[in-house]
């Protein structure tokens, strides 16, 4: 089985963060796949990657807490790919798929205790 997710990116508005990623995240969902930095956002201000069910409303969530999305773009992705031991990184391919989601453990190590 399969799930339609949407990628993006997320910077806050200000300097001064009233929400952290880990709390816009939260809004998001339980148990979703781990946000990772992204280079290229704005000058000064810190972005990072989501990866978020299709069905979320993350425009909405995303305005509530004052952070500039970025252009979705939908993936496909397995079933058992969307929690919390996978991460959403960009490939920084200009050809092929843009984003990937990769075990923590591959990453971390088998030992990691997130």
């Amino acid at each position: 089985m399969f799930k339609l997710v949407n990628c993006f990116t997320v910077t806050a508005s200000s300097s001064i963060y009233k929400t952290t990623i880990n709390q816009l995240s939260r809004e998001f969902g339980k148990n979703i796949p781990r946000f990772s930095p992204y280079e290229g956002g704005p000058l000064g201000f810190i972005t990072h990657l989501c990866c978020v069910d299709e069905k979320i409303n993350v425009e909405e969530i995303c305005k509530k807490y004052d952070y500039k999305m970025g252009n979705p773009t939908k993936i496909l992705i397995e079933n058992n790919m969307y929690n919390s031991n996978y991460t959403i990184y960009n490939t920084y391919n200009k050809e092929g798929p843009q984003f990937h989601l990769q075990s923590t453990k591959e990453v971390f190590g088998e030992g990691y205790n997130h």
